[in-house]
């Protein structure tokens, strides 16, 4: 029974929280309208974020990538890149692929971008 009632609080927070966001209202402004203590929102919607991490990091799949720069591919011959992967420089941008993900980006993209977006798939 613990875990029904628990289930049904986060459930009833969840709908608080979508309220509040579908309100156009700032967080302050939706509780004082509704009735609900900031500090008691804000608690719901971190319990909510902390569960919802959780579940996305439990489900998470590392899949390895390998970022290589334009420069140091050009210097590379054709017949020296792996059979099984893309260019990486491919005409005038840069191509990242792995699995069913194919990226592809200007030449000049600078490699704070890079490193952030191969963060994100990892």
């Amino acid at each position: 029974m613990g875990n029904e009632y628990e289930n049904l609080k986060k459930q009833r927070y969840l709908q608080f929280v979508q309220q509040c966001a579908r309100s156009g209202k700032s967080k302050r402004e939706w509780c004082r309208e509704n009735g609900v203590k900031y500090s008691t929102f804000m608690r719901w919607q971190r319990q909510l974020r902390e569960e919802l991490a959780g579940e996305i990091l439990a489900a998470q799949e590392i899949v390895p990538v390998q970022v290589e720069l334009p420069e140091q591919v050009s210097r590379q011959s054709a017949e020296t890149l792996p059979a099984n992967s893309a260019s990486a420089v491919c005409g005038e941008g840069i191509e990242i692929s792995t699995g069913s993900i194919h990226i592809h980006l200007p030449k000049d993209t600078p490699a704070s971008y890079l490193a952030s977006l191969v963060k994100g798939l990892v």
